[in-house]
């Protein structure tokens, strides 16, 4: 039977670029790999940021740097040093044009655009049989980088929704060495709501209105709030917007993903790419890649994104319990972890990089009452769910 690819990678966002890319780049003999993708063509439709912890692959991209950031609340703020590791944002187009690139210069790969799947995927005789818009497609393994569902209220412990828009402001506004991580400006729909700002200059700025909520939002429910906070930063003055983004993503997912199958992975976003109490993905998707490549090529089959560590796990998924419980809360929480631990370790944790001293240290600056509070509520529900199954 005619096999189309040895590897078919469903979906070419940042994770399926991310494995094509680093597939392309090695030398893999006969092994094939294709990429389908949905989209028709690639736009720079959204930014990824990061803490930068020494040279990565993608430096060359990279489209700005601050050395400082900065959080809000009600006239209260932290300002915090981060020279050491520079909070820098990589804009999609360079990414997916350096991706796309890679994948052209060679023969052992490719890509297909304007490519959907009509009906999931069906393992005959141990071969994976995909049907697309564009006829059948057959495949030895499959690693499916999109979304299992859309986002549902109460598939994940909260949602980070999010639109944004780079704008030119008539008059300097920003300062371009600090990023604003979070201005917050109380509640929304239930949840936190906060300003992201990151300035490329003194009068051009990606800002973003997100909510840390239970709801998944729709641009509609953001712009409002986002258009008077871009009205506010550019001091009411004229402002012409380049471009938008928008996006929504987990931060705890509850719900199981689909159960494994041999030959079939699951990765991406929404499938344990994102750390859940941050939403923070491209770092983390960017190691993924780089091990699931080695692993393919061993001729072993590529594993998903790793579980988190049994005390991450946990400080995440409480963490989230309390924002969910107490949104009204969120601000004070995120200034006491900047304001009281040391940055370093804070943007360690944030990063996947935190010690056991660096986890007691974000631990200690926040308020023990409220999360002893938020445990044993957590215990009582489990035990009442225990006893009504028994």
């Amino acid at each position: 039977m005619h096999v189309d690819a040895d590897l078919l990678i469903l979906g070419g966002g940042c994770a399926g670029l991310s494995l094509g890319q680093r597939l392309a780049e090695q030398s893999l003999g006969s092994h094939r790999t294709l990429i389908i993708e949905e989209r028709p063509d690639y736009t720079n439709d959204r930014a990824w940021c990061f803490w930068r912890f020494g040279g990565h692959r993608h430096d060359h991209l990279i489209n700005h740097s601050w050395s400082k950031m900065k959080l809000a609340s009600q006239g209260k703020s932290v300002l915090a040093d981060c020279s050491r590791t520079p909070y820098q944002m990589l804009h999609s187009l360079p990414f997916y044009n350096d991706a796309c690139d890679a994948i052209e210069r060679t023969t052992h790969c490719g890509l297909k655009l304007s490519t959907r799947l009509v009906e999931p995927p069906k393992q005959v005789a141990g071969l994976w049989h995909i049907e697309t818009n564009h006829g059948q497609l057959i495949a030895r393994h499959i690693v499916d980088t999109t979304p299992p569902g859309a986002p549902t209220v109460g598939d994940s412990v909260l949602w980070q929704s999010f639109f944004g828009q780079e704008v030119e402001c008539e008059y300097p506004v920003f300062d371009p060495l600090a990023v604003t991580l979070m201005d917050f400006a109380g509640c929304l729909v239930g949840g936190v709501l906060f300003h992201y700002v990151l300035p490329v200059s003194a009068t051009r700025a990606l800002v973003e209105t997100t909510v840390f909520g239970p709801r998944p939002l729709v641009v509609a429910d953001l712009a409002d709030v986002h258009a008077t906070a871009v009205s506010q930063l550019c001091n009411g003055r004229n402002f012409n917007v380049l471009r938008s983004e928008n996006g929504i993503l987990p931060m705890g997912m509850k719900i199981p993903l689909p159960r494994a199958q041999p030959g079939y992975v699951r990765a991406g976003l929404m499938s344990g790419g994102a750390r859940p109490s941050t939403g923070y993905a491209f770092q983390r998707i960017q190691n993924w890649a780089e091990t699931a490549a080695r692993q393919i090529s061993l001729g072993v089959t590529p594993s998903t994104h790793r579980t988190e560590p049994v005390i991450r796990h946990f400080m995440d998924q409480l963490f989230l319990r309390v924002i969910r419980s107490h949104p009204q809360r969120g601000a004070e929480l995120f200034l006491r972890i900047f304001g009281a631990a040391d940055t370093a370790r804070v943007i360690r944790f944030l990063s996947d990089r935190g010690s056991l001293v660096d986890c007691a240290a974000v631990v200690a600056s926040l308020p023990k009452g409220l999360f002893l509070g938020e445990l044993w509520h957590s215990l009582m529900e489990q035990k009442s769910k225990t006893v009504g199954i028994s």
